[in-house]
């Protein structure tokens, strides 16, 4: 039998997720997701038009994989998507056991879990949507994770992957040095040593900083694997790219304004922004995830690379035929002449101006095509109207899809 996976490297994956469960589990999916109203980013309700823009939302019954659905993902998802069929693997059989008590306690019908590396598991019948969170960064050949991804997904389905980046995560890299020629172990000794060295820590210190960013320092399970984790690469989004490309997958879009937004950074240098948009696609974002430095968590959408016209980054829009909407962990706040948009996790904002009322809250309500939204616009304000629109959908403070988009909470949990 072909093997395709590092023994050790899964024996240490499973060994460390069976006695430090991570991320700290859901307890209750009602009270702490669905009465909450939130939503993973990976979301296939909330989220259809940055998955499938090319697509009509449809309630139709899709055919899921949660590629490591670590100890609450993939119940929490399936009991949010109740028209969805899950599948939820993972190497951690404690994991496991507590997202089968959740799917007892909420009557989970739509899941199945399996205990095993994702990449043995063999099936027929191909997925509509991977979801991939936090998991191919840890295995000893990313690649076989893509491969097995692309060989087991339609045609038209999309992968969702959510992989470490190389920018932010250089904060902690040297301080983990220092812990391992401390010969520090996956022990309570060391995560208690662990948290009192990085609560001394000066305040402008680049893992004291990381820590307050990423509260896994309050929770054993999360020291441990900030801190003491095996087996994890961090990922140049460029390189990144070429191993999709050798597993003939593509990038179709980004699910938050973390990474690719570079364009508001020139914005009033028109011969830098000319000079950077005339680079190769791939070498913009590799500029874009330096600058933005927001990278601990590269949320990607993937396709197969035949479906690349579908890709927004590789693209350009068709406004005419777009419908605008709201993105998420976005302030907007409209007035009579413009709005105002306010990026907090990025500390960006953008405000637009006219001497004529625009009614925004139409346009960004997603129900109506945005050239319907203006059609009283003479040409040349159309074509200054536009590039505002374009500009704000490159740096992902807009979402947009080729189809109507609906009320997405109206079937949250239903």
């Amino acid at each position: 039998m072909k093997r395709f996976y590092n023994d050790k490297n899964l024996e240490e994956l499973s060994l460390q997720y069976n006695n430090y469960i991570y991320p700290k589990p859901c307890e209750d999916i009602d009270k702490e997701w669905i009465e909450l109203n939130r939503y993973q980013l990976c979301d296939p309700n909330y989220f259809w038009h940055k998955i499938w823009p090319e697509k009509e939302y449809s309630r139709n019954s899709l055919n899921i994989l949660v590629a490591g659905c670590g100890s609450d993902q993939a119940a929490i998802l399936a009991k949010c998507n109740p028209n969805h069929k899950f599948l939820g693997i993972d190497l951690s059989e404690n994991s496991l056991n507590h997202q089968k008590k959740l799917v007892k306690n909420h009557n989970i019908k739509n899941l199945e879990l399996i205990c095993e590396d994702f990449r043995k598991y063999q099936t027929i019948k191909k997925f509509d949507y991977i979801i991939s969170s936090g998991v191919i960064h840890h295995l000893d050949d990313i690649e076989t994770a893509l491969k097995y991804f692309h060989d087991n997904l339609k045609d038209d389905g999309a992968i969702f992957l959510m992989i470490y980046g190389d920018q932010q995560s250089q904060g902690i890299n040297n301080i983990k040095n220092v812990f391992k020629k401390l010969n520090l172990a996956q022990n309570q000794y060391s995560i208690d040593t662990i948290r009192k060295i990085i609560n001394k820590l000066k305040v402008n210190h680049p893992a004291k900083i990381f820590s307050k960013l990423y509260a896994d320092i309050n929770n054993d399970a999360g020291v441990i694997d900030t801190f003491m984790h095996p087996s994890e690469k961090f990922h140049n989004i460029k390189n990144f790219m070429k191993l999709l490309d050798n597993n003939n997958l593509i990038i179709k879009n980004f699910a938050d304004s973390r990474i690719a937004p570079i364009s508001k950074y020139f914005i009033d240098n028109k011969e830098i922004m000319e000079k950077v948009k005339s680079m190769k696609l791939e070498d913009q974002l590799e500029l874009a995830q330096i600058i933005n430095w927001n990278d601990r968590k590269m949320n990607i959408i993937c396709s197969k690379n035949n479906r690349l016209s579908n890709s927004f980054i590789y693209n350009k829009i068709d406004l005419d035929s777009a419908y605008i909407y709201k993105a998420p962990k976005i302030t907007y706040q409209i007035f009579n002449h413009g709005i105002k948009i306010i990026d907090k996790e990025n500390e960006s904002n953008f405000e637009i101006n006219y001497d004529f009322e625009v009614n925004w809250k139409e346009i960004l309500s997603g129900k109506k095509k945005l050239l319907e939204n203006i059609k009283y616009m003479d040409q040349k304000i159309k074509l200054n109207f536009y590039k505002n629109i374009e500009f704000l959908l490159e740096n992902y403070v807009l979402d947009f899809s080729l189809h109507r988009i609906m009320n997405y909470e109206n079937y949250y949990g239903k």
